[in-house]
C-alpha cells in the first residue's frame, strides 16, 4: 500500500499492515492498526492518543451546537467513544454505535448493510426511539478505515427519512478512490482522516497468501469472577449517551474495578480483554492501570475471521477459538495472546 497522506505523527510500520480475510470472497484483505487496541495487544496510552490526533482534526471543523457521533461495531466503538468525548469538551455531543446484538424491535432506528463484513447487517437502537435525533444538526460517523465509503452511504440512506441534518465521517485510514470522493463531495458528506493510502492497489481486494497457522482454544470464563469487570446496561452506548458522560462513567468503573481487584493482580504485566463491541471500557481500564503503574496491554475478542501466520512481517501470528460471552453458539475469535501476570476481561 502506497501511503500518500499522513496526519497520525506515527510512521506506517508501527500503525497497521495487512492481513487476509478467511473465506471472504467480497474483500479478501484486512488493514490491522497496531494502535486500535482489536486486534493486536497495544498500550491504552498510545490508543487514545491515536483516537485524540483523529479527535483533533475532526473538532476544527465543527461549528454545531449539537453533534451525534454514531461508531460501527466491532472495530470502531472505541473510537467512536473517544471522538464523542473530546467533542464534547466543545459542543453537546450524543454517542452512539451500531450493534450486531439483538434488541427489541420496536427500538431499532436504522437498518442497513456492511456488504464487505463477514456479517453484513447492523442495527441502529434507541430506547428514546427517534426522539434521540431531535436538535441534532450533525452526525459524525466513527470508522477505523474508509476503503469504498459505501457502508456510511447505505447508512445516510436509512436515516435520511428520520433527520434532516449534516453528515461527515471520520476514520484512522482512507482508501477511497477518487470516484468514491466525488460521491461524499456532491453528498456534502465531510471527511476527517489521518492517514490516506492509494486506493489503486488491488491487494485490500484480492487480499495476501499466507501459510496459516492453527487456532488454539481459549476459555474466556477461566478468568476468576475477582478480574471480570461487567459494564451497567443503564449506561449502554447501543442506545446513546452523553459522550462526556460515558467517558466519565467508564473511569469511575475503572476507578472502582482497579480497588477491587488490585488484591488480585500479581506482578506488573496485565492483559486488558474487551469482548467484541465492548471496547472503550477496557482501552479506559487499561489507561487507568498504566497511571498506576502496570505495563498493559488492550486488545477484544472479535467476529472477523482473519488467517494468522507466522509468516515474517504479517501482523497476526497466532489465533484462539474464543466462546462469547453473549451468545454460546458465537463464534469469537481472540489474536495474538501473549503471556502476562494477569488477565482482566471486561464485558458490557
Amino acid at each position: 500500500m502506497i501511503i500518500t497522506e499522513n496526519h497520525s505523527g506515527i510512521a506506517p510500520e508501527r500503525l497497521f499492515a495487512l492481513a487476509a480475510r478467511e473465506n471472504n470472497t467480497k474483500r479478501g484483505g484486512l488493514i490491522v492498526n497496531y494502535l486500535q487496541a482489536k486486534h493486536v495487544p497495544a498500550k491504552p496510552s498510545e490508543t487514545l492518543a491515536l483516537f485524540d490526533r483523529l479527535a483533533d482534526r475532526t473538532i476544527k471543523g465543527i461549528s454545531e451546537k449539537r453533534v451525534m457521533v454514531i461508531g460501527f461495531a466491532e472495530t470502531a466503538t472505541a473510537i467512536g467513544a473517544e471522538l464523542a468525548a473530546r467533542l464534547s469538551e466543545k459542543c453537546e455531543c450524543t454517542y452512539i454505535h451500531t450493534t450486531r446484538e439483538k434488541y427489541p424491535e420496536n427500538m431499532r432506528l436504522a437498518l442497513f448493510s456492511e456488504e464487505h463484513s463477514h456479517a453484513t447487517e447492523q442495527c441502529l437502537y434507541s430506547d428514546k426511539g427517534l426522539d434521540i435525533f431531535n436538535g441534532i444538526e450533525r452526525i459524525i460517523f466513527a470508522e477505523d478505515e474508509l476503503t469504498t465509503g459505501k457502508t456510511i452511504l447505505n447508512f445516510i440512506d436509512a436515516l435520511k427519512n428520520i433527520t434532516g441534518c449534516k453528515f461527515s465521517a471520520a476514520s484512522i485510514i482512507n482508501g477511497m478512490n477518487e470516484e468514491n470522493l466525488l460521491k461524499y463531495r456532491s453528498l456534502g458528506v465531510g471527511l476527517d482522516y489521518l492517514v490516506k493510502i492509494d486506493s489503486s492497489s488491488e491487494t485490500l481486494k484480492e487480499g495476501i497468501s499466507v501459510t496459516p497457522e492453527s487456532d488454539g482454544e481459549f476459555d474466556i470464563f477461566s478468568i476468576p469472577e475477582e478480574l471480570t469487570l461487567r459494564m451497567d446496561k443503564k449506561s449502554d452506548p447501543r442506545l446513546g449517551i452523553g459522550g462526556k458522560e460515558y467517558e466519565k462513567y467508564c473511569e469511575e468503573r475503572a476507578k472502582a474495578a482497579f480497588e477491587d481487584m488490585k488484591p488480585y493482580l500479581t506482578g506488573k504485566t496485565v492483559d486488558v480483554i474487551g469482548t467484541e463491541e465492548c471496547m472503550y471500557p477496557a482501552v479506559k481500564l487499561g489507561e487507568y492501570l498504566e497511571k498506576k503503574g502496570y505495563d498493559v496491554r488492550c486488545h477484544a475478542t472479535t467476529r472477523s475471521p482473519i488467517v494468522p501466520s507466522k509468516q515474517e512481517g504479517y501482523p497476526l501470528f497466532s489465533r484462539y477459538s474464543v466462546q462469547s460471552v453473549y451468545e454460546a453458539d458465537r463464534r469469537t475469535f481472540i489474536y495474538n495472546l501473549y503471556k502476562c501476570d494477569s488477565r482482566i476481561i471486561v464485558s458490557g
